[in-house]
């Protein structure tokens, strides 16, 4: 295994150690765990190198976040007795393969990265990395910085392999956090990639309903965390009139930068860009009020605890009416993962002035076109629980916002049925008031199933 050697003649460490594709391929044997970092991160071609020879290999883990280029393993059903393939969360290809019953849905939230990763017996790593700067280092690149370091310098990690591309983006921060000196990889492979930014979708009209909810609780001076989407593009698109506000996030987007730019955010902290463009890159590889730093800060529901106004906007699919949400699945099928929503809602409830505030379309078609709800009575059996309502503050649909923050089961169940479509509302106060938890008596003393204005619902909660 290679150590760091900051004496050693850097362009003969880098020739000794560079070797093929289907070399590097060859070093991967029965009982490897591999950790291949995120997105852009991932060495692709190395994975479709492995898969051209699976018949070679028997008893693999690949471990990785976000795929977002295409490769022929996860589409391969045989591929299963060869690879177990494992995705922190799940984009449109890792769906499509779970589906197909090849790659394994999540189970852990990103706070839980780097244990997760050891758990299942994590030995080497492949990363896609900068080239070696004059001194030797590689930049772990933008999408590397999250975690790249906290798993390489694990004394668990026996084997280490990069690949040199000249498409990653180097990012300015703390040696330690954001690169790894050549003389530490024991195989060296240049493999090119281009980047391909996805550009965010935009906001629809429910995305804007909810907007306009949640805006009024933003305040100058808060710092604001909000994912990468048409919700997220719409909140963004009105701090104008807010104040000038900081970003403390999961994942940073292009517009911030212009934002930056404009005086609107004075300082920008994320541990990922959310598919961002070139011009995100060299922003803030230039100016210092933009970071990526590692996940062991950004995505640390203690860090985030005390985090003063920390203002946490997230999405789900589904909510009961006693607060429990499904956010990781549509009804009991899987379709993304948990992500690093349970640690800034739950840090932002413990942060002084902090807000939570969990978003979801009030409905949704099935697959006859009949108008269904996304808020429920009780939870289908067997649905995955992403945050429990002892942990919601704020639910906020396009009919509303329900502040169910320590309050008991009948004033939760009250508030959310006032934020369901409202052709549902009365359906769901029938069936929960044949639970205990509440009865017809307790919707009397002028309670209004079907008042339309939204500051019904909800006590605004002051810093």
């Amino acid at each position: 295994m290679a150590t760091r050697d900051l004496t050693a003649d850097i362009n003969k460490y880098y020739k000794d150690h560079l070797v093929s594709m289907e070399d590097a391929a060859k070093v991967i044997k029965a009982g490897d765990v591999v950790w291949m970092g995120q997105a852009t991160q991932v060495p692709y071609a190395f994975l479709d190198e492995l898969h051209a020879h699976k018949e070679s290999y028997n008893d693999v883990t690949l471990i990785w976040n976000c795929a977002n280029v295409p490769f022929n393993m996860i589409f391969d059903p045989d591929a299963k007795k060869h690879f177990r393939m494992l995705s922190l969360f799940c984009l449109p290809l890792e769906r499509m393969s779970g589906d197909m019953g090849v790659m394994e849905y999540p189970s852990v939230g990103y706070e839980f990265t780097i244990k997760y990763v050891f758990e299942y017996g994590c030995n080497t790593i492949a990363y896609q990395v900068c080239p070696p700067d004059e001194n030797g280092f590689c930049n772990y690149g933008a999408y590397g910085i999250s975690n790249g370091a906290q798993v390489a310098t694990d004394p668990r990690i026996t084997k280490k392999i990069a690949f040199i591309d000249h498409g990653q983006y180097a990012v300015p921060g703390k040696q330690e956090d954001v690169s790894m000196h050549i003389s530490e990889f024991d195989y060296i492979v240049e493999n090119d990639t281009v980047l391909v930014p996805i550009p965010a979708a935009p906001p629809t009209d429910v995305d804007k309903q909810i907007a306009s909810y949640i805006l009024p609780y933003i305040h100058a001076g808060d710092k604001v965390e909000i994912g990468f989407g048409g919700l997220g593009e719409e909140i963004l698109a009105n701090l104008k009139d807010v104040g000038q506000l900081e970003i403390f996030s999961e994942v940073a987007c292009d517009n911030m930068a212009t934002l930056v730019e404009e005086g609107v955010l004075t300082k920008v902290v994320a541990s990922s860009p959310g598919a961002c463009s070139e011009k995100f890159f060299d922003f803030i590889a230039k100016d210092p009020r933009a970071q990526l730093i590692p996940t062991s800060t950004t995505i640390n529901p203690f860090v985030i605890g005390k985090t003063e106004n920390i203002v946490a906007i997230n999405a789900t699919f589904m909510v009961d009416l006693l607060g429990q949400a499904c956010s990781e699945s549509q009804g009991l099928k899987p379709y993304s993962g948990a992500g690093g929503s349970f640690a800034y809602i739950f840090g932002a409830m413990n942060a002084p002035g902090g807000r939570s505030f969990v978003c979801l379309r009030s409905t949704y078609k099935d697959k006859e076109k009949k108008l269904q709800s996304n808020i429920v009575p009780w939870l289908p059996e067997g649905s995955i629980v992403t945050t429990p309502k002892n942990y919601q503050m704020y639910i906020v649909s396009e009919w509303g916002i329900a502040n169910v923050f320590l309050k008991t089961c009948k004033d939760r169940i009250k508030a959310i049925i006032k934020i369901a479509h409202p052709d549902f509302r009365q359906e769901l106060k029938d069936k929960i008031c044949t639970t205990p938890l509440i009865s017809e008596a307790d919707f009397e003393n002028g309670f209004n199933l079907f008042n339309e204005d939204p500051a019904d619902c909800y006590d605004v909660h002051e810093r």
